[in-house]
Formats: C-alpha cells, structure tokens, sequence
C-alpha cells in the first residue's frame, strides 16, 4: 500500500527513499509544486528559498529519481554553477536508483552495474557526466553552468544554484555570461513540451532568475519563501492547500535555523539577508535608507496605547489625495536600549488615507474615530509644510476649497473625532545646515536615528507594509528627490508614506530637536 502509494505522490515517495526526512510545513509546499511540475500542471517553476532550507534535496536529488522512475524515457538535464557539484547530484540521483526502497517502487528503472564511460554497442552510459536507464530511453546528464549540451535533446532543464557567490551574483559581466549560456546553450536544447525548474537563491535583480523573468514576464510559477515573513507570501491555491502558519517576523524553519541566528544573520549584513535569505535583492547603492534601515531590529509587533497621545502625519499628492501615518512618542527612562538609559520610543502603529474611500478630511476623521474612540490625551499633526499654503480638497470628489491643506484636514479630524487637533507644522520644512541642505539634510538626521546612533528607538508595525517597502525600495537622486514608482492606473504607491514619517521624525517639535545638539 505504502509503495503503491509512493509512486504517486512526491512527498511519499521522499519519506519512502529517505527514512529520516522529516517534513516542515515549507517542504510540504515545495513538494505539492513539485507534484505538480511532474504532472504538468507547472511547467515552468522558479523555487527562491534561504540557502540551507532544504530546497536541493528535493529539486536536484529526489525529483529528477522520481522523473526517471515515472517515465524512465525522460531526457533530464541537471546544471549548477559549477561541473563538480552538478556532478554530485548526478552520484546522490544514482545511489536513490540503486536503492531496495527505489526498486520496490520503480522496478524497471535501473542503470548499468559498471562504469560504462563511451558509448558501446549494447551497454548504457553510466558516469559523472551522464547515465542511461538501462532497456529505456532516458537518461540524467550534469553539466556546470556555461558547459555544453551539445545534441542532448532535454525534456527536464533542472538549474539549481547558478550563482556561486556573492562575486558572481553581482558581476555585471557574470550575468551577462550566464544569461547567454541559457539563451545560446540550454533553452536552445529545449522543444515544446519540455519543462523547466530553476532553483536558486537570490544574488541580485540581475542574476538569472531575473534576467529570465524580465525577458519573458508572467512565464514561470514562482514560489518564494522568506526565512523572515515580512510580507504576506502568495501562495497558489489551486497548487497547494499548504498555507503560510507564520505571524508576521516568524522564521522559516526554526527547528533548524532558530529566531536569534536568523535575526543576528539579518542585522549582520541587512542587503545581503534581503537578497539571499528574504528573496529581495534591491539596488543598495541608491537607495535612501539602506545604511539605517534594519527589518530585524525595527519591524516589531506593536499597539496603541491609550495612554498617549496620537500623532498624525501626513503628506499630500494628487493621488492619492493624502497618505498618512498614525504614531506615538514616549520618554522612556526606567529601560536600556542600545547603551542609552533614556531614551525616545517611536511607534508606528497604522496608516491612513492611502486611497478611496478614506482618501478625504471627512472620511478619515470617521476612520480614526472608530478605530480609536478613546483618544483623550492629545491629538498631534504633523506634515509637509507646504501644507500651510496650498489650496485644500474636502472631498474624494475634487471639490477644490479656499482654505489650505492643512485647515481643511484639522477642521475634519476635529468635526468628527470630537477632538482638538494641535498643529505642529513649521513654516517652512527643516534644512538641518549643520548636516545637510533640504531633503539631503533630513534624511541623512533619520539614517543616524534608525540605526540607533542617537537616543530614539523606532519601532514599526508589520501592518504598515507601504511604509516598509519605502524604506527598502525607494532611491533618490543626488539632489535627495525620491523615485516614486507608478502602478499602472498612475497611483504613487512609494514615496508618500516615507515622507510622512519623515515630516514627524524631523519636525523639531518631535524628537527633531536632537539634529540641532
């Protein structure tokens, strides 16, 4: 029964051949894909995973045994960035076959009893490069990347580590190279009903999982799996009944990689656990906050305390109309953080206004006072400056009014929170001369307090996505202007938020008076 059982499903079939695997929730969800890779209802798949997640023993050794035991006239094709190790799991393939648990399921995949290293006349091939399914057609040849395929017809292209390390992953020039080694060498190996798995781990957004992407878009099923969840990871449905069981900042696989190496590995080199270990590659170099901002250390699970006040700041575009954070500050002295007895703790605990319906003075101030209906010790609001002398707009409608921005939304939030709303915006946006001129001078105040070089503690709630992406993604010109990507109906979904947060942390009616000592 079990064995019957094993020649159907994937994840028998493992547990069958390797008596001491032992399954996380992320390997049953790897496997129900690979299910599907074998019956074709994938045949492009992309796997991102953390290095040493288990990934490889289930793409390159299991699967392409499993293939050759399903339909041993399979022509499968196995590469990595190198020629030893490819070769390796030609050897790890073999010793599955060569196995009593592999014969009691696929009796009539079986290869050559001896080294058979040129083709002769009625014996099959059987060494590092390639071997033959004895009485079949199939066979399982490994090649390094770069190396040759030269007529080798493949039914299964398996590309599992393409990248070495981090040299290679951000060579401009390795790129290059690997990227005309798929398109001249493999892909030209490949006919219409072949099928592709490439595993890997992410190196930068030009490796070859990107470059491919890039080039044929929405081609590949992609599986990706973060060793912190920091976003909500899509999950096909229709593949999988499996489901992400971690809250936000749960490890992947902490019976073998526990919270504190991951989070110590994260705030060790935060770009590098982006690319490699969250699936994320950015583009240091230009972006904005890549020197302060650190996911592990800043991406808390929070609450509101009714005990505080609520700070609202907020910063105004054409659409959306506003987008807008909700924070609170606390003087922290009976703790130790970083060194500092005393202490600024800033919280960000939600976001509004970030498009329609709750896009207007009105609707938000409803929207807050449903969520908080207990703010009783100050209602604080902070923004852009320009605020003060810009026309407003009262409603998702477009209703252009005299009074400015800023009057139009205090007299909202206060209409309907029933609350005094005290505005804390400066004339004109602080400049901190001693550091920098204009935005420039803003930002490199709020790289100093997110890495912790200054009495502030940051603490942001895993709900305010946007915020978060905006601190990872977003990049500037050398004048400090922001790049705000588009969707495609025009909204600017990046930017706003990061510069709302911006207008509170640098106001010197926060915790902006530091830039000054």
């Amino acid at each position: 029964m079990y064995v019957e059982l094993a020649k159907r499903e994937f994840l028998t079939f493992v547990e069958y051949t390797k008596k001491d695997y032992k399954a996380n929730w992320h390997h049953q969800v790897l496997c129900d894909y690979i299910q599907a890779f074998v019956t074709g209802e994938i045949t492009k798949l992309m796997v991102w995973m953390p290095p040493q997640y288990g990934k490889s023993e289930l793409t390159s050794r299991r699967l392409p045994s499993y293939l050759l035991g399903i339909n041993p006239d399979l022509r499968i094709a196995i590469c990595s960035y190198a020629a030893d190790l490819a070769s390796s799991f030609n050897r790890d393939v073999k010793r599955i076959i060569q196995s009593e648990e592999y014969a009691s399921i696929f009796p009539a995949t079986t290869l050559s009893s001896k080294n058979v290293k040129n083709s002769v006349k009625g014996e099959y091939l059987n060494n590092a490069d390639i071997f033959e399914i004895v009485g079949r057609n199939g066979s399982l040849k490994s090649v390094g990347v770069g190396g040759p395929l030269s007529g080798f017809p493949v039914d299964v292209l398996l590309i599992d580590d393409p990248v070495k390390d981090e040299v290679e992953g951000n060579s401009l020039t390795d790129q290059e190279r690997k990227w005309g080694w798929y398109m001249k060498v493999a892909r030209a190996r490949l006919h219409k009903d072949s099928k592709q798995l490439i595993t890997m781990t992410r190196w930068s957004k030009g490796d070859l999982s990107g470059r491919i992407l890039e080039a044929f878009p929405n081609s590949f099923e992609v599986l990706k799996l973060e060793a912190i969840k920091k976003t909500k990871v899509f999950i096909n449905p229709s593949i999988t009944q499996q489901i992400d069981p971690r809250d936000y900042g749960g490890v992947l696989w902490p019976q073998r990689h526990s919270r504190k190496d991951v989070i110590d590995t994260a705030n060790a080199d935060p770009s590098t656990f982006d690319a490699l270990y969250q699936q994320n590659p950015k583009p240091n170099q230009s972006r904005v906050y890549a020197t302060g901002f650190n996911y592990g250390r800043i991406v808390k699970g929070i609450s509101y305390k009714k005990s505080l006040p609520l700070h609202y700041t907020v910063d105004f575009n054409t659409s959306p109309y506003m987008t807008g954070l909700v924070l609170q500050m606390e003087y922290v002295d009976d703790d130790v953080w970083n060194g500092y007895s005393e202490f600024w703790e800033v919280t960000v605990i939600d976001k509004f206004a970030l498009k329609s319906p709750i896009n207007d003075a009105q609707s938000l101030g409803r929207e807050m006072e449903l969520k908080y209906p207990t703010i009783k010790n100050g209602f604080f609001l902070y923004g852009d400056a320009s605020g003060n002398s810009n026309t407003g707009i009262s409603s998702a409608a477009g209703t252009i009014k005299t009074k400015t921005l800023f009057s139009d939304l205090i007299s909202g939030l206060s209409e309907i929170t029933k609350n005094n709303v005290t505005k804390r915006i400066p004339k004109s946006n602080p400049k901190y001369r001693s550091i920098g001129q204009g935005m420039l001078g803003r930002r490199v105040f709020l790289n100093k307090v997110l890495s912790g070089s200054l009495p502030v503690r940051i603490l942001i709630s895993p709900t305010c996505s946007e915020l978060i992406e905006d601190f990872e993604e977003c990049t500037a010109d050398a004048n400090g202007k922001l790049a705000k990507p588009k969707t495609k109906g025009g909204v600017e979904m990046h930017g706003h938020m990061l510069q709302a947060f911006e207008y509170f942390i640098c106001n010197p009616n926060s915790i902006g008076y530091l830039a000054r000592k």
